[in-house]
């Protein structure tokens, strides 16, 4: 399994809230409902990080980050070369600060066992 973690800032003179409702409305569909996407993900979640005002708590630095779980590398790469992922991510740029994106790619290992 492959998860792809992208930690994201919000575009210069939107509030978080701005950010948020961008990324869940608009944004979060274009990936659900595309037919040459949402196929290839697996499972693909969005965290909206909560401001920290009263700072008891230190800030990650980010308004929020996303979880994009891949059954493949080679399903990854079916969604990262296709057209409409292009489209996506020139969508990124109208609520995103592009310059303080950051994504990692982590190949899962299952070492804890859940016993739920």
């Amino acid at each position: 399994m492959l998860v792809v973690l992208g930690f994201y800032r919000r575009k210069p003179g939107l509030s978080h809230q701005e950010f948020s409702d961008y990324w869940t409305n608009v944004h979060g569909p274009m990936l659900r409902d595309h037919p040459d996407i949402a196929p290839h993900i697996k499972y693909y979640v969005q965290h909206h990080l909560e401001p920290n005002p009263s700072g008891d708590m230190r800030d990650i630095g980010f308004d929020g980050f996303s979880e994009a779980w891949y059954d493949s590398a080679e399903d990854r790469a079916r969604v990262v070369q296709s057209a409409a992922f292009q489209a996506i991510r020139e969508d990124e740029a109208m609520f995103i600060d592009l310059t303080q994106t950051r994504v990692s790619v982590i190949d899962t290992q299952r070492v804890i066992i859940d016993n739920r």
